[in-house]
């Protein structure tokens, strides 16, 4: 089976549920404005179900690699599901990342050649918790846990720990556009840490946190140009090994897909820190995202 054929295998895989449910439930609904989706979205802990479908394309580089670049792939389905608590007055903001991959790496992991080939299936799972006050603009902020689930097909598409820690998240978020002053800007921060509590005791410890910045312009009512990058840390290694930190610029607009707002992106980053002997050195990510109507409101 090639590589183009399992990755639109997986496509279909995940496409077609998330086409079926964005366009049910919104049925008897009214059409929410794309101004008024754009309002929702731009916010994290919104009350609005966001179901992103993301691809990332990243050029790995290295003395491991032989000094030659090497592609992966990265298709991605992230649904946000926030239930209304504290009635309405707060959201719990629940966000699973399930992922698959096509990844320059020999499926065994102690392989003399680790990036001679190339192995396809799904990577762990993240699933993670907010508690947050129920808002659109202003200072916007939430906590709770995060956890990583040993789902990889194969060894070295995953960890294989169970992993858990805390997740935060502090944002401004402007209320106007088109000018160059705070209010049309959106900046904010999402960080989690995990730390491995169960697995295979063969591989490496987990002490590792993700912390996605973003720093967005409102061009307009529904349009953004800036970036959300990720970077990652893995506190196991040593000096400057442990970092990767990508900069980037990209936008986000908004379509419409019958009745529903669609979300969507594209954003080209590049790795201005990564770890030796290998690392990203740049990603291209396209993702899109159909807003549904919050079953629980």
């Amino acid at each position: 089976m090639s590589i183009g054929f399992r990755i639109a295998f997986l496509r279909r895989i995940v496409l077609l549920p998330l086409l079926v449910f964005s366009t049910h439930s919104l049925i008897a609904e009214e059409p929410m404005s794309l101004a008024k989706a754009a309002q929702k979205t731009n916010n994290p802990v919104s009350d609005a179900w966001l179901l992103i479908v993301q691809n990332d394309y990243t050029v790995i580089e290295g003395d491991a690699t032989g000094g030659s670049s090497k592609m992966q792939e990265r298709l991605s389905f992230q649904p946000v599901l926030p239930v209304p608590i504290f009635d309405g007055e707060w959201n719990l903001v629940n966000r699973v990342v399930a992922q698959a991959f096509s990844a320059p790496r020999d499926e065994d992991i102690n392989s003399d050649d680790p990036f001679g080939d190339r192995t396809n299936g799904l990577g762990d799972t993240i699933v993670f918790s907010l508690a947050a006050p129920n808002r659109d603009d202003g200072f916007i902020w939430g906590v709770g846990p995060t956890f990583i689930l040993p789902t990889a097909t194969e060894d070295v598409l995953g960890q294989e720990k169970w992993s858990a820690g805390p997740a935060a998240l502090a944002v401004r978020l402007g209320n106007s556009s088109g000018g160059f002053n705070l209010e049309s800007f959106n900046i904010g921060v999402l960080a989690q840490h995990w730390w491995d509590v169960e697995g295979d005791d063969d591989r490496a410890d987990v002490n590792q946190s993700d912390i996605q910045y973003f720093i967005n312009w409102k061009q307009d009512a529904v349009n953004l140009i800036g970036m959300t990058p990720n970077i990652q840390i893995d506190w196991e290694k040593s000096g400057s090994d442990r970092f990767s930190v990508p900069i980037g610029i990209g936008k986000i607009g908004f379509m419409r897909w019958g009745n529903t707002p669609v979300r969507w992106g594209i954003e080209l980053q590049h790795y201005v820190m990564q770890p030796d002997p290998v690392g990203a050195e740049w990603n291209l990510k396209f993702f899109l995202a159909p807003v549904a109507a919050n079953p629980f409101k």
